[in-house]
């Protein structure tokens, strides 16, 4: 399919005429979206791993439009023009190959039939410029004020959270002891308690230790950067939430976001627990949580811990029947790479039990998830 570059100009508008028809796929990072977007575009959250395995090619759908009515949108062919952007590309020919861009825009070739697909010029950066009144924009807090002043702000900030665009939703369960979410999600009394939480683990920059006596609390302190050691933490974190789990109780991993210090922990947790390769892990979690998106080093840290889980992992005697995967769009991605990334022969996935709320009846059943279980 035809790819076109449009100006600012072209797509203001596009935006003021046939906003109704037209799905803005803004392909910057995460954050840099949350923070200042084009009014009514969605946001595409490619982990690094989802990018590998493209090597710049076409990805399933979903990873693409994580947003479900955007999705239904285009699937149902009320969407005539896609109009994807960067931070400030000039050209869409200009792209890297491997580029979240790049890799948008191959999928759509494959999977859109009657949508236009264009590229925006210059990118975010340059529209921002020219039309700042169709961008939305996240206040931030004025520094300046006493120096009491301050540190009264500070202490508010540590004990309350303003509900960010991220956490629309309660904590996620990711095993009927184990959950995920973010400091925000720990600051709210109410969803702990409705969730029957008796223990907190803190992995963050912050120690937000609750009020005493409340919950059982354990602080991890731990910087979201390529230079932090998030590995050298496993351990005491698989232990705590052991020890929760064995006392009856439950726990929430939160850190700041609950994006990448929180599910790194959880997927080392599973790894560890169910016996599983970081692929499988990855992808329970992102099915329950999708913003996720563990940096690029906790990655490579868990691919090591990998290694040390599969080396001690116990020979299975038998092997259960497969379940149908709900995903083959997703499966079949994860395929493709997982034979020439990892060496699979004498590996054998492990039987996972899935948290009740995730199944259809009350009654608990047991899947076989092999590594190359399906995304959301």
């Amino acid at each position: 399919m035809k790819v076109s570059s449009i100006d600012c100009r072209r797509l203001r508008k596009i935006i003021r005429k046939e906003c109704g028809s037209c799905l803005i796929v803004d392909c910057r990072p995460y954050f840099s979206f949350t923070n200042s977007n084009i009014k009514g575009s969605v946001n595409v959250n490619l982990n690094s791993v989802v990018v590998r395995r493209s090597r710049g090619g076409p990805v399933p759908l979903q990873f693409v439009i994580p947003d479900e009515r955007a999705l239904f949108r285009l699937r149902e062919g009320s969407i005539s023009a896609i109009v994807a952007l960067d931070d400030r590309t000039s050209h869409w020919q200009k792209l890297k190959k491997d580029s979240v861009a790049q890799i948008v825009i191959n999928t759509l070739s494959h999977v859109t039939s009657g949508a236009n697909i264009c590229f925006l010029k210059g990118g975010y950066e340059n529209f921002h410029s020219q039309y700042p009144e169709l961008c939305t924009e996240v206040k931030t807090n004025d520094q300046g004020g006493t120096e009491n002043e301050k540190r009264v702000n500070s202490h508010s900030e540590k004990l309350s959270y303003h509900k960010p665009d991220y956490d629309q939703g309660k904590p996620v369960e990711i095993l009927p002891f184990l959950y995920l979410g973010s400091a925000y999600h720990a600051s709210r009394q109410d969803y702990l308690s409705d969730l029957h939480i008796t223990a907190l683990l803190n992995v963050s920059r912050r120690d937000l230790q609750p009020a005493k006596g409340h919950y059982d609390y354990k602080w991890i302190p731990v910087e979201d950067s390529h230079m932090a050691d998030i590995s050298s933490h496993f351990q005491e974190a698989i232990e705590f939430i052991d020890h929760v789990k064995q006392s009856g109780g439950k726990v929430l991993v939160h850190c700041e976001a609950g994006i990448s210090r929180s599910p790194t922990i959880c997927m080392a947790y599973i790894m560890r627990t169910q016996q599983l390769r970081l692929d499988a892990a990855f992808d329970i979690i992102k099915q329950r949580r999708p913003v996720i998106s563990p940096n690029f080093s906790f990655m490579g840290q868990l691919l090591q811990f990998e290694s040390e889980v599969l080396s001690s992992a116990p020979a299975l005697a038998a092997t259960p029947e497969p379940a149908t995967p709900c995903a083959p769009e997703s499966a079949s991605f994860f395929a493709n790479d997982f034979v020439s990334t990892f060496n699979t022969k004498n590996f054998e996935p492990s039987v996972f039990t899935l948290p009740t709320s995730c199944l259809q009846s009350p009654v608990h059943h047991q899947f076989k998830l092999s590594p190359i279980t399906a995304l959301p």
